[in-house]
């Protein structure tokens, strides 16, 4: 089976052959689990500027075809950071603190510009394990985090770039 991936804003069509033994699953991704207007209430209600909302606006529309079928990766990858941060809000804080730490790093004069190319990844990684430590306690992250992972399973499959 081909799956067909369009670029939203250049026209460029991207063609996966996937096996067919994966169609239950594609038909399970393409369900919808959350309703378009509870995630666009979600997303009206973050703390951020109407620039980064209408970018996630965006990203909602991405849209894949899969024979007749027509999953909406955009809004299943929008859920899933959704769902990760709101269950798992100290591994996202520590990732976002981490950043923002390689960030003020770089402000700095001269060397800024050196030290943050090893500083932000350090910190960024030491800001997610340390929430991941805090989150995964019970060892919700890791199962969560897999589960999420495998509804991408069924496309995987040989990419060709058609234009």
């Amino acid at each position: 089976m081909i799956i067909i991936a369009e670029d939203v804003n250049s026209g460029e069509k991207i063609e996966v052959d996937v096996s067919d033994e994966n169609l239950e699953a594609l038909r399970s991704l393409a369900q919808e689990k959350v309703s378009d207007s509870k995630l666009q209430s979600y997303i009206d209600n973050l703390d951020m500027s109407a620039d980064a909302k209408v970018l996630i606006g965006s990203i909602l529309k991405t849209t894949v075809k899969v024979g007749e079928l027509i999953v909406r990766v955009g809004k299943r990858l929008v859920e899933l950071v959704v769902m990760i941060v709101a269950k798992f809000p100290n591994a996202t804080f520590g990732l976002i603190l981490g950043l923002l730490v390689g960030a003020l790093v770089a402000a700095i004069p001269f060397l800024g510009a050196i030290l943050s190319t090893f500083v932000m990844p350090i910190a960024a990684i030491f800001g997610l394990a340390k929430g991941y430590i805090d989150d995964c306690k019970d060892q919700a992250l890791a199962h969560k985090i897999a589960e999420a992972v495998a509804i991408f399973q069924p496309l995987n499959g040989e990419m060709n770039v058609a234009n």
